[in-house]
This record gives structure tokens, C-alpha cells and sequence, in this order.
């Protein structure tokens, strides 16, 4: 199969002009009547297609159901809001720079002599006004139209990421399904249905299945209408091959497996090039945040000692810069990753609240289910008290409702009983102890079993995504021996243990009580909270109801989500190296700080206390470099860097940054114990 889409059944490169409409013909009498028409704004633009092409396209490819002239249109009308709401704000701005006497102090850009120039010279504040005002006018409506404008290309980026991300799992899911015996349009049918599972994939086979359902096109031509519109290169390429298949008679099972792999590997090869991406973020991070600032600090003191004023430099370096400039670092970071993270899925299924599908209307009468509801209620307090933490296991976010009224309660305790001051007297002049009673020591009550439980469930999930696969291909080959898949389900959680020994249990018991194999399944996938997992499960389910081979269904599941796992585990390793090296980088920083302080801050104070009263006029003088400042300063900033370092080292090696809370509670901790020897 050529890459290019060349070939038998190749499709045209898209032409704009078969798409899109051309410049109208018209004279001044039909121009007029357009605009009295649509009006003077969408007219205008209705007359000048050719300039908005593009945002057409993205329209299209965005699935933003509108034409280009009312999209500008509604475009111009925000942006004179926008005009007016800066022009307020403008003139508010203005007031404000006019009593504070910063325009009375700017020189009038007018330069001259005569009246005119007098004249300006004069009012050189009115018009100093004025100008902020319409600036910030301008600029709000100007950047409010070019937001609108480029929105859809946004958009579309997002889109052909996702597009990208899931295409290997989508085509695996036909190839299961084909596979089953379904025909091509029943495939592209029940993949367009699966929204929930394969996202932006679904949404591009919803629109052929549309083309052909509604539209009465023929299959080819649907697939070009979608490969014409797709944002993606990869979609386009598959769907360019696909109709070369259909074209040449060939056997699309077939194909739909030799694509599966084929994607794969490309998967693979495109992790291989974000990885040497990250790899040079991280050598970023040491550089922009551990030697530069390191570099800068040193500086700032030697101005110090000269004489000069360095704290408000300082201070902004450290409590502005380091958490800015490591928050977009984090943030730039999360966008380049963005595209390699499964979202969050919820299958879609037909179990009711009470396992089944049952009318629970139709139950309200009977006394029997007022018995059952009440035994229900009874049970899930039971299982409450036997287990009050289950639910934050599986949210460790709920842990915050006990530990962040514990924190507050603690900062209460330690302000009222004088332990700790909020002052800046007492932060300069106790800054360890101060900062780690009204800082530090709060945030580790909320962070510690925030991570805790976080961890938890994470090590829940590896388990269970590395024992996945290897229990799918028992279960196949119990299924390939005879065994029914319900006796091989507890023949496996027999021989297991742990989450997924229990799910497997649950599992049986659902289909064995319901007698619904495919719901059954699903509501299994959404209690797994596995993403990656969760579609495995999904084209177990429907493709069980394609074929009577589950064992091989079972096997192409297995071998899919076995491919997956392998690429997570092959990122965790090649992050390890990097991880370290932030790590080390800020060891490093807190080395140089804690030697700065023993070494230079605290021989600097023992001396201004030694040097006489005559001798503090010197252009060097100890006397003057406020030390107890200075180690607020130097503590702060080695708390800041452990936290942004930590996050920063989660994200690189699980794309969270809730991964890195461990990282950063552990450098916290390293940087209390080297403070408390100083």
C-alpha cells in the first residue's frame, strides 16, 4: 500500500473551488440588494470569499456548523464590544495613571515651536489620556476578532491530535469487528457509535455513515467527502488506502490488521521523537531554572555588599519569576503532551441503578422493592464503616474535604497560640521555622495524603494494565478449549488476586444473574476507570456479538491493549534518566544556597556586628546587607524549586503532574532538613 495514497482508486488532492464558492459576479445594482439584504458587514464579506478560505476550511474541519460570513460577522459585532468595554476600561486606566501623576511626568512626543506645539505641549496629559484609553480600545477589539478568527484552527489542531492519537485503536476495533463478519458500512455504523471510546475517529466515521445513511451517496464517495475534510494526514492517508482496497476487491479483514500494526509502529516511532523532545525540555529546565537563577542571586548579592539595593530585584526574581516562569514551563509541557494522553472514558450502556435492565417504574408498587431498597440502603452504609476510605482510593481528590479543614485548623491553632506570626518581621527573622509552621507544614497535611491515596490508585491501575493483557489470552484459550467464557471468568479470578481477581468475580456474577454478556462487559470496562482498558473491554463486547470465535476476539484485544502497555512502560524508562537529572539539578540549587547562607550570609553577620560604628561609611560595608532577608529569600526559593521541580519530574514520567506531588513532597522535605542545620 503506497503512503501517498497513489494508485488504484486514489483520490484527487482537495480543490478548494469544488468546495467552497467563488467570488459572485454581480454588478452595483444586485451588490446593492445583497447588502440591503444581509447588511453592510456580512455583505462585505459574502463579496470576498476568496480571502477566507482557510477559515472556511477550518469551519468545516472544526465540525463548526456555520458559513464563514455569518462566522465573521458575529466575529465584528463581538469585537465593537470588546471596543467598547476597553474603551472603559482605557478610561479608567488613564484616571488612574493621571492621579497617580505618571502622565504629568512623560514628555509630549511633540516637538516644535508655535501654537500647535504649545497647544499639545499644554495639554500633554488630556492627550496622554485619551491615547491609553483608545489604545487599549483598539487592542481589545482587535484581539478579541483575531481570537475569533484563528478559534477554528485551534480546533482543528486539537482535533487532528486526537484524530492521530486514537486512529491505531479504531482500526484495531474494526479489524475486530470485521473480523467478526460484519460488512464494511456495519463496521463504520457501529464505530460511529462509539463515540465514547474512540472520540474524534468516531465523529469522522459518523459523518460517512451520514453521507451514505441520509445522503444516499455511495460508500466511495463518502469516504472522499471525509478524506476531502479530515484535519488529519494520517485519517486521510488510511481512508486514501482504504478506497484503493475497495477499488482492487481486496479483503479489508485483511487490511484493517496490516494497518493496526503498521499505525502501531508509527505510534511508536512518533512517542521515540516526543520523548527526544522532553529530553531537551528538561535540559531547558536545569538551564532556564537552576543556573540562570543561581547566576542572578550571586549577582544580586555582590550588588549588595557593594552598597546597592538588591531584595526588591530579589523578591520579584523569586516570588513572581520562579512560579510564572515554572508554571508556563509545566503548562508548555502539558500542551506538547496533550495528544499522547488517553481522555477519560465512560461506556455507554443499558444497567439501569439496579444492575438490570429494569423498569424501576414499573416496580414503585410492589412491596417487595420498598423491602429491597431498604436493604440496599442498609448494606452501602455497612460497607461505609467497614471501609470509610474506599471512596477516596478510588478519587484521592475527597481526601482534601478532611485534610484541608485539618490544615486551616492547624494554621488556627499554631496564629492563636503565637507559635507561628504571619508577619514579615517574623518570617525575616525566624524564616525556617516560620515558613514550616505557617506554610510548609499545612501544604504537607493537604499534599501528603493527596499523593498517598493518589498513589494508591495508580499502582491499582499498573497492576491491573500489566496482569490485562496475559488474563485476555488465558480467558481465549480456556474459550478456544470449549470452556464457556462465564466458567473461564472464575476459573481465572480463582487462580488471581487483587482489583482485578475482584472484577473478574463481579463480572461473572453480572453476566451469570442478568444473562447479559455485552452490558455486562461494559459496566465492567467503566469500574476498571482505565481508559486504555476500558476500550479494550468495548471491542470485546461488540465484537462477541459479531462472531462466535471470542478466543480470537479475546486475542486481538489482549495483543492491542499488551501493545499499549509496552509503550507506556518504554516512556517511563527512557524518562528516568531525565528525571534524574532534574532531581540532581536541584540538589544542586540547594547545595549553592545552604553554602551561600553557612558560607557567606553567616560570616557577613558575625562581622557587621564586629565592625565599628566609624567604619560602616565604607563603599564595602557588611553592616548594610540585611542577612536575615536574605535567608527568607534563599529559603523560599529552594521551597519553590523543589515543588516546581517535583511536579515537573511527574509529568515526564507519567504525563501527570498529580504524579509529581510525591517528587516535590520529597524535595520539600530534603530542603526542611538541610535548613534546620543552619
Amino acid at each position: 500500500m503506497s503512503d501517498d495514497g497513489a494508485g488504484v482508486g486514489a483520490l484527487p488532492e482537495y480543490e478548494v473551488g469544488q468546495h467552497f464558492p467563488q467570488r459572485p459576479d454581480l454588478d452595483e445594482e444586485e451588490e446593492q440588494e445583497l447588502r440591503e439584504e444581509y447588511g453592510r458587514v456580512r455583505a462585505y464579506f459574502k463579496l470576498r470569499p476568496e480571502r477566507h478560505r482557510d477559515l472556511q476550511r477550518w469551519l468545516n474541519q472544526a465540525r463548526i456548523g456555520t458559513t464563514y460570513d455569518i462566522y465573521l460577522t458575529n466575529s465584528v459585532k463581538y469585537a465593537a464590544a470588546a471596543v467598547g468595554i476597553g474603551l472603559l476600561v482605557g478610561l479608567a486606566l488613564a484616571w488612574y495613571l493621571v492621579s497617580a501623576g505618571v502622565l504629568a511626568t512623560v514628555s509630549s512626543p511633540v516637538r516644535g515651536t508655535g501654537g500647535v506645539f504649545e497647544f499639545f505641549a499644554a495639554n500633554k496629559v488630556v492627550f496622554g489620556a485619551g491615547a491609553v484609553a483608545l489604545v487599549v480600545s483598539l487592542l481589545s477589539g482587535v484581539g478579541v476578532f483575531l481570537a475569533r478568527y484563528y478559534y477554528p484552527s485551534v480546533v482543528v489542531g486539537q482535533r487532528r491530535q486526537s484524530i492521530d492519537f486514537m486512529l491505531p485503536h479504531a482500526i484495531t476495533y474494526m479489524y475486530a469487528l470485521s473480523y467478526g463478519g460484519m460488512n464494511l458500512v456495519e463496521v463504520i455504523e457501529r464505530l460511529s457509535e462509539s463515540e465514547d471510546a474512540y472520540g474524534e475517529v468516531a465523529s469522522e466515521f459518523e459523518m460517512v455513515e451520514r453521507d451514505v445513511g441520509l445522503f444516499g451517496n455511495d460508500l466511495i464517495t463518502a469516504l472522499g467527502n471525509a478524506r476531502n475534510l479530515t484535519p488529519s494526514e494520517n485519517f486521510e492517508r488510511f481512508l486514501d488506502d482504504l478506497v484503493s482496497v475497495l477499488d482492487a476487491g481486496g479483503d479489508v479483514t485483511v487490511f484493517f490488521e496490516s494497518q493496526a500494526e503498521e499505525y502501531y509502529q508509527a505510534a511508536k516511532d512518533e512517542q521515540e521523537d516526543f520523548l527526544e523532545t522532553l529530553s531537551i525540555f528538561s535540559e531547558v529546565f536545569i538551564a532556564a531554572f537552576i543556573a540562570t537563577p543561581l547566576f542572578l542571586i550571586v549577582i544580586l548579592m555582590v550588588i549588595s555588599v557593594l552598597g546597592g539595593s538588591a531584595i526588591a530585584q530579589m523578591a520579584v526574581l523569586i516570588y513572581i519569576g520562579f512560579p510564572l516562569g515554572m508554571g508556563g514551563f509545566l503548562f508548555l509541557v502539558h500542551v506538547l503532551s496533550e495528544a499522547y494522553v488517553f481522555p477519560t472514558t465512560t461506556l455507554d450502556t443499558e444497567i439501569d441503578s439496579l444492575g438490570g435492565n429494569v423498569d424501576e417504574d414499573a416496580l414503585v408498587d410492589d412491596e417487595r422493592f420498598g423491602a429491597y431498597e431498604e436493604q440496599r440502603t442498609r448494606l452501602g452504609y455497612r460497607s461505609f464503616l467497614e471501609d470509610p476510605l474506599a471512596a477516596v482510593r478510588q478519587n484521592p481528590f475527597l481526601s482534601l474535604t478532611g485534610t484541608v479543614p485539618l490544615a486551616l485548623a492547624y494554621l488556627a491553632v499554631v496564629v492563636v497560640s503565637g507559635a507561628g506570626t504571619p508577619t514579615l518581621q517574623a518570617f525575616t527573622t525566624t524564616p525556617v521555622a516560620t515558613t514550616s509552621r505557617l506554610v510548609v507544614y499545612p501544604l504537607l497535611l493537604v499534599g501528603v495524603p493527596l499523593s498517598f491515596f493518589y498513589e494508591l490508585r495508580r499502582g491499582r491501575e499498573l497492576v491491573i494494565s500489566r496482569r490485562f493483557p496475559d488474563t485476555l489470552n488465558i480467558l481465549a484459550s480456556a474459550n478456544n478449549m470449549g470452556i464457556p467464557f462465564t466458567d473461564a471468568l472464575g476459573m481465572v479470578s480463582r487462580w488471581s488476586t487483587g482489583a482485578l481477581a475482584d472484577e473478574l468475580r463481579r463480572l461473572r456474577n453480572d453476566i451469570e444473574w442478568h444473562h447479559d454478556m455485552n452490558n455486562a462487559l461494559l459496566a465492567f470496562g467503566n469500574r476498571l476507570r482505565i481508559p486504555d482498558l476500558s476500550r479494550s473491554v468495548k471491542l470485546i463486547a461488540d465484537g462477541s456479538r459479531s462472531t462466535g470465535d471470542l478466543s480470537r476476539i479475546l486475542n486481538i484485544a489482549a495483543d492491542s491493549t499488551r501493545d499499549r502497555f509496552r509503550l507506556e512502560r518504554d516512556r517511563r524508562r527512557a524518562m528516568s534518566s531525565y528525571i534524574a537529572v532534574v532531581v540532581i539539578g536541584f540538589l544542586v540549587y540547594l547545595l549553592v544556597i545552604y553554602l551561600l547562607t553557612t558560607s557567606y550570609l553567616a560570616p557577613i553577620a558575625d562581622f557587621a556586628e564586629q565592625t565599628p560604628a566609624d567604619a560602616r561609611g565604607l563603599p564595602i560595608s557588611f553592616a548594610n546587607v540585611p542577612v536575615n532577608t536574605y535567608r527568607m529569600l534563599f529559603f523560599h526559593s529552594v521551597l519553590i524549586q523543589g515543588i516546581g521541580s517535583g511536579l515537573l519530574a511527574g509529568k515526564l514520567s507519567d504525563n501527570t503532574v498529580m504524579s509529581g506531588l510525591k517528587y516535590a513532597i520529597s524535595l520539600v522535605a530534603v530542603a526542611l532538613v538541610a535548613f534546620a542545620f543552619i
